[in-house]
């Protein structure tokens, strides 16, 4: 590899901030993309991973609402996506020793257990950017609470760099991640929450104009009805539900459609979003504020479909964030959710909150 310093930056023009809120940045700290982060010489030589963590300022006496989220990129051709986890500093500190700091490569940064585990920090993804969205900012009287009185006091960025095809590979000082609006809480903004959803047991076969992977997932997934088993409830109302707010629906740039449905046990299906001319990469992956914000109950089921066209492709193609793989999936954000405060047990151990990543 040519270990050039190279610096494409975006600058990202920001609105002005209300009184009252601030703006808190996680990000790589001018760090140079080498061997550290592009660490998989063998099996994936264009694909890096860079994380960086810092805990929420005031977070031990103030809680906030996160009301945007905005990329921070340094190289937009070569970011695959940036995923923000909601973390516990407690925790963090009792992994790592400091509730600052940053570390790098597939075998750290890129499969390290963020979630699912018992002694894992970061139990939720708070938001993602994909490569060509743009900011997420919650509607008014929305948003995502973080700081006292709730789990999550620290936020972790992972950037997963995927070099493009073709090109000498040239280092550059990085400063990637993404920035968070963070507003004084207020009782009357709703409180949101996130699910994500993935089929990781994809694979389609090659020389096809149209192939449909189509799934779902209901009240017999143990880690959705976990995560949401709380937020279903309202007071006596066990069957209440929640509405779905905003969809990121992702997949890259071999799929030409996306739907995103409710399933009622009757057999009734609300068609959430649909997208019929799906473009990959580029604006197709923003967060989307749903015109349909369709109730989900219990009993209900949650269906996505993608169509893909591999008539130009010579292999399988199989789930993955690298070159020549693909995803079905989306991130939903919904309301309300019920923000728990006891949420660590005496050890330290999280109790209370259940992960947010559905896969299967």
């Amino acid at each position: 590899q040519q270990q050039q310093q190279e610096k494409e930056s975006v600058s990202t023009t920001l609105p002005p901030l209300p009184v009252g809120s601030k703006r808190f940045q996680v990000s790589a700290n001018d760090v140079l993309l080498d061997d550290k982060v592009f660490d998989d010489h063998d099996k994936n030589p264009l694909v890096g991973f860079s994380c960086a963590f810092d805990r929420i300022p005031g977070a031990q006496t103030q809680t906030y609402h996160v009301k945007s989220f905005t990329p921070k990129l340094s190289n937009p051709e070569a970011t695959h996506h940036v995923t923000v986890f909601a973390c516990n500093a407690r925790r963090m500190h009792k992994k790592f020793g400091t509730t600052k700091g940053d570390f790098y490569g597939t075998k750290e940064c890129g499969t390290w257990p963020f979630y699912g585990e018992p002694d894992s920090p970061c139990l939720e993804i708070a938001w993602a950017y994909d490569k060509g969205a743009g900011a997420f900012t919650y509607p008014s009287g929305f948003g995502y609470k973080v700081g006292k009185g709730t789990a999550f006091d620290l936020f972790l960025t992972q950037v997963h760099y995927l070099y493009p095809k073709n090109k000498p590979i040239k280092m550059w000082n990085d400063d990637t991640g993404a920035i968070m609006r963070l507003d004084p809480y207020r009782p009357s903004v709703v409180d949101a929450g996130v699910l994500t959803i993935m089929k990781t047991s994809m694979v389609l076969k090659p020389g096809r104009d149209e192939t449909v992977v189509h799934y779902s997932i209901g009240p017999e997934n143990q880690v959705y009805a976990n995560h949401l088993k709380d937020d279903f409830a309202n007071d006596d109302q066990e069957n209440f539900g929640v509405t779905l707010l905003a969809a990121h629906l992702h997949a890259h740039n071999l799929a030409k459609k996306f739907k995103l449905s409710v399933e009622s046990p009757s057999g009734h299906r609300n068609v959430v979003k649909y997208i019929d001319n799906y473009g990959g990469y580029g604006k197709d992956q923003d967060f989307f504020v749903l015109a349909n914000r369709a109730r989900v109950h219990r009993e209900d089921r949650i269906v996505i479909e993608c169509t893909f066209d591999t008539s130009q492709i010579k292999q399988q193609v199989k789930y993955g964030t690298n070159h020549d793989e693909e995803m079905c999936g989306p991130i939903l954000m919904y309301y309300p959710k019920k923000v728990l405060s006891s949420d660590l047990d005496q050890s330290g151990y999280f109790s209370g909150v259940q992960m947010n990543s559905v896969m299967v």
